[in-house]
């Protein structure tokens, strides 16, 4: 839809963009080959992946190519340390985590906490132990930190513990799928304390999977349709009548404009040229807020707070690194 919007405002530089669709085939082997692919037809950039595991497979060879990548969603702090020619346009797991371990110490007053894990995703194991190191740091008490595989379907042994112990927040930093299951059963076990997770739980899947089950909970997540700025109202008016508009459509949309941006300042198709341009990024306001890099090609940007009550999603707050 991005690529759309600027063809038919005329191209960049007196040209159509050409948008190529490479299927990584929701691997990390899978995304190698993509990128691969994307270098042998000398692409101008790429804008990709979104699970951290295949944009961290990606990115070695599109680095060693020189080819600009953006990734939309993938929030591993490793992703972009691969190299210089390598950014994103999301937080990254440190600050979600920090937001979510502060938002729980100081807004909801929680002393105790439990961290779920999915040991088979490198996501969710990265932003359980931010979340741990920052809620500790704050002054709060991890009392377990449990684990489960990315097939399990029961979590009946872990959850009675969780029990147990009575924590005053559960933070479960996983995929939505995983999480919506956890959520379910905890909610059918009778766990009345309340559940905390990250960005991958503003999909439509959390909720369809279990996730309407939560009396209450909150997640952090880049985005809000509640947002007032001009950007933002423009895009939401321009698809409202789309059900659900997630953040990581906003942020896929602001990664196309950021892009392109940066070849209009660049003046050039040369993708050294464009590189220096996103590093240079000073004033691009997005759907997501206003994008400006630090040193280790990462945007400075803010937090959204979403409130589940009663299985329905609202904005609560924006948090303020």
């Amino acid at each position: 839809m991005a690529v759309d919007e600027i063809n038919q405002q005329g191209g960049l530089l007196g040209s159509p963009i050409e948008l190529i669709f490479i299927d990584n085939k929701s691997t990390s082997l899978g995304s190698k080959h993509a990128a691969m692919e994307a270098v042998q037809r000398q692409v101008t950039g790429v804008i990709g992946a979104s699970w951290s595991s295949h944009s961290l497979a990606m990115a070695p060879v599109l680095q060693k190519a020189k080819i600009p990548m953006i990734t939309p969603v993938s929030t591993n702090p490793k992703v972009t340390e691969i190299g210089d020619y390598i950014f994103r346009v999301c937080f990254t797991d440190e600050l979600q985590a920090k937001t979510m371990a502060r938002f729980a110490r100081k807004d909801l007053n929680a002393a105790t906490a439990v961290v779920l894990h999915n040991i088979n995703e490198q996501y969710s194991i990265t932003l359980g132990d931010f979340f741990t190191h920052w809620f500790i740091k704050d002054g709060g008490t991890v009392l377990f930190q449990g684990n489960y595989t990315a097939k399990s379907v029961d979590f009946t042994e872990m959850l009675t513990k969780v029990k147990e112990l009575a924590p005053d927040v559960v933070f479960i930093p996983g995929y939505s799928r995983d999480c919506a299951l956890v959520v379910r059963q905890a909610v059918e076990m009778g766990i009345t304390t309340t559940f905390l997770g990250g960005d991958d739980w503003d999909t439509k899947s959390f909720l369809s999977k279990g996730g309407k089950k939560l009396k209450k909970g909150y997640y952090c997540t880049h985005w809000s349709p509640a947002s007032q700025s001009p950007v933002s109202l423009a895009f939401v008016d321009k698809l409202k009548k789309k059900k659900k508009l997630t953040s990581a459509f906003a942020l896929s949309h602001d990664a196309v404009f950021l892009l392109a941006n940066a070849m209009i300042r660049a003046g050039s198709m040369d993708r050294k040229k464009i590189r220096d341009a996103i590093q240079e990024t000073s004033t691009f306001e997005g759907i997501t807020g206003k994008i400006v890099f630090d040193k280790n090609r990462n945007p400075v940007k803010n937090a959204v707070i979403n409130e589940i009550n009663n299985g329905k999603i609202r904005y609560f707050e924006t948090i303020f690194p």
